[in-house]
């Protein structure tokens, strides 16, 4: 009986070393799945900050468009007043400043 014992202790330690072979592996695929998945995510870390970083670029070149264009809005409303004022001045004499 002790010899059945042995040879089923032995059975179970193989099988063991098996299992544990097995293990290590799959935690070697994890390891390296791991790697790869940090990998990736540091890529698609490093396209998110450019692409936010063009957006921001892309803002304030629209936010300059903005003030060029309200800068020139201002100017055309001054033009307009000065030339409604150069007309009534020149249709109404009353209007104008008395010659010296």
């Amino acid at each position: 009986m002790v010899i059945g014992c042995a040879a089923h202790d032995e059975q179970q330690a193989a099988e063991a070393q098996a299992a544990a072979a097995k293990a290590d592996e799959s935690a070697a695929r994890a390891e390296e799945s791991a790697a790869r998945a940090l990998e990736a995510a540091s890529k698609a870390l490093r396209a998110a900050n450019e692409a936010s970083r063009k957006v921001a670029e892309a803002a304030a070149e629209i936010n300059r468009a903005a003030d060029h264009m309200e800068q020139m809005r201002r100017e055309r409303e001054e033009d307009l007043a000065r030339s409604h004022r150069t007309k009534t001045a020149k249709s109404d004499p009353a209007a104008s400043p008395a010659p010296k």
